[in-house]
């Protein structure tokens, strides 16, 4: 399993965010040149960071992007699965509504991929953007 530079990028974007905190609104063209990265992707990433209420957005020349909670109260796993969909370690396997579940009764690494997904959760649930700067 690995992440996609959604993920990645879109991390970076939102640390910037948490360093400017209770601050003016920060550009995607200021976030994208300081941590050179593709206004068009970034405007994207942003796009999915805003449909599941991680992020507000400003209008206008004094316009941007703020935190729509504080960065100690969005964790990590929140953004993943904003920007990567529902988590999964192995194809069997989901995390959605919260839960992780398999798709098989009789499956003998259930144990297995079910403690691995489980594990990798509750770190990423563990850790805020506040970690993060």
């Amino acid at each position: 399993m690995m992440f996609t530079t959604k993920t990645e990028y879109g991390l970076r974007a939102l640390a910037a965010l948490a360093k400017n905190e209770n601050q003016r609104p920060l550009s995607v063209a200021q976030i994208a040149k300081d941590n050179k990265i593709s206004r068009p992707y970034l405007e994207q990433i942003f796009s999915l960071l805003k449909a599941d209420d991680l992020v507000t957005s400003v209008k206008g020349a004094e316009g941007g992007y703020g935190l729509a909670r504080d960065a100690k109260k969005i964790n990590i796993f929140e953004v993943v699965e904003a920007l990567e969909g529902p988590l999964a370690v192995f194809y069997c396997m989901s995390s959605e509504n919260n839960r992780v579940t398999c798709s098989s009764k009789n499956c003998l690494t259930k144990k297995v991929w079910d403690e691995l997904q489980r594990n990798l959760i509750r770190t990423l649930r563990k850790f805020t953007l506040a970690d993060l700067i």
